[in-house]
């Protein structure tokens, strides 16, 4: 008689591991191309700030404050939409509405039908950030910083595109040209949509539905205003230095083309900052890169005004890549510091704070703009930055990956 195999078998997890991690990796990049092309669209409008401003008669900041209002201050009310019922749908419809929208901004002539495209659009580009960047950690877990770094890399290099393809558009074939991007948008965005698979379920990505969200928000509101004030002082020279650009480059009669290329440069260095620092950056360097790698791009923040031709660009370039490593982390971070709420923590460190400090810097802008000096503008966001990274000293520790 044959003895009988008592060994217990425990089936090998290794084959459907490796699986959920490689859907995770290509959820990922389909994430950061679908945030490529989302950046792209909304940044047609960077470099015709000038322009729509003599089209339509408005004052500068008008614009700039329906505008970030809009696509900022709106992602925390998607962010809570998404914390406590699923709404993955918005990362695909939102951008859509906003490719039609923004495509028709140079067909009309009344200058309240401009405000209702700028709204409708920046509420349609706000829709897609607090999802996008939450669904982009949940795809590696274990390196939360390093995903959503490929996540944001995706967007501001769609930042960069967008400047000098609009302003060569528009340089040559006038605003209504625009309209012809529309359905290269939507078709881009309905070919990420069919190749997107969620790496995690719905049900791991909503936990704060479970342990009461507006509970863990008031437990939280002087972490969260921490957070807000960092970012926002931040935020006031990654978005003041394009639009300042826009404004500072028009003064000395640059075309909407070359202003492009110079924004272009500066959006290119912060997307290759978040490639640096999806490369370079660990847990244990995390809090240094939110402080100290901004700090080195103050001397280029002061010496922009005095610079002309490829010398502007590589300081344009050399500030945005400096920026750009600190970014990332500081979304990915926030998630950590609010895991509970992961959609409000990217919306405060993405939305809110480009929404607070965008508004400031578009103020700023305006005045200079007024006075056809635009000197003071670099000095206060050299300024911001310094204050910036003085508050992320002050956060507290994240927890473990």
């Amino acid at each position: 008689m044959s003895s009988l195999d008592t060994t217990i078998r425990v089936p090998d997890e290794t084959p459907a591991i490796a699986r959920s991690v490689q859907g995770g990796t290509f959820a990922l990049f389909v994430l950061a191309a679908m945030h490529f092309v989302v950046d792209a669209v909304a940044s047609q409008v960077t470099p015709l700030w000038p322009t729509l401003k003599e089209h339509y008669q408005v004052p500068t900041f008008w614009m700039l404050f329906v505008w970030t209002i809009a696509s900022s201050f709106s992602q925390l009310g998607f962010a809570l939409i998404g914390d406590r019922a699923a709404s993955r749908w918005l990362v695909w419809l939102g951008p859509a509405v906003s490719c039609v929208c923004l495509g028709c901004i140079g067909v009309f002539d009344q200058f309240i039908v401009l405000g209702i495209l700028l709204a409708i659009a920046g509420m349609g580009i706000a829709a897609f950030h607090p999802e996008g960047a939450t669904l982009s950690g949940n795809c590696w877990p274990n390196a939360r910083s390093r995903a959503v770094s490929v996540f944001a890399m995706g967007g501001f290099l769609g930042q960069s595109a967008g400047p000098p393809c609009s302003g060569w558009i528009v340089d040559h074939f006038g605003l209504r040209a625009l309209t012809g991007g529309i359905a290269i948008g939507l078709a881009l965005m309905i070919v990420m949509r069919l190749a997107y698979r969620p790496a995690t379920p719905v049900a791991h990505a909503h936990r704060a539905a479970k342990v009461g969200i507006w509970t863990t928000l008031r437990q939280r509101q002087s972490l969260m205003f921490l957070l807000l004030s960092a970012g926002t002082v931040r935020v006031i020279a990654a978005a003041g230095v394009p639009v300042t650009l826009a404004y500072w480059l028009k003064s000395l009669e640059f075309s909407d083309t070359k202003i492009g290329g110079v924004q272009s440069a500066f959006l290119a260095g912060i997307g290759l900052g978040g490639l640096l620092c999806a490369i370079v950056v660990r847990p244990r360097t995390e809090r240094l890169a939110l402080w100290f790698v901004p700090l080195l791009s103050v001397p280029c923040l002061l010496a922009m005004p005095s610079l002309q031709g490829l010398a502007l660009s590589a300081a344009a370039l050399a500030t945005g890549l400096l920026l750009g490593i600190a970014q990332p982390v500081f979304i990915s971070y926030g998630q950590q510091l609010l895991p509970e709420t992961q959609r409000v923590a990217s919306s405060i460190t993405m939305g809110l704070s480009w929404g607070t400090g965008g508004a400031i810097s578009a103020a700023l802008i305006d005045f200079c703009d007024r006075r056809q000096s635009f000197d003071i503008a670099f000095v206060a966001f050299a300024v911001a930055v310094v204050v910036s990274s003085v508050l992320c000293v002050f956060l507290p520790k994240a927890q473990a990956h």
